[in-house]
């Protein structure tokens, strides 16, 4: 699954500074640079998420959960 994107992100950033009363001739141009930085993190996010997780070992250098070795 994808990372949402700037524009998609950009009207849903734009409500939140509505909601919060955050008002000035700037208010567009904060909320692209809002939605940007958080596209950027999603996507980071999103690529480290799809790494398989866990370390690579054989199986007999583990054991199950509760187990002692």
């Amino acid at each position: 699954m994808p990372a949402p994107q700037k524009g998609t992100l950009e009207p849903i950033v734009q409500g939140l500074l509505a909601a919060a009363q955050l008002t000035g001739e700037n208010q567009g141009d904060l909320a692209a640079a809002i939605a940007e930085t958080w596209a950027g993190a999603l996507d980071q996010l999103v690529q480290q998420a799809q790494v398989a997780p866990g370390i690579a070992c054989p199986p007999g250098a583990s054991a199950a959960p509760g187990r002692l070795m």
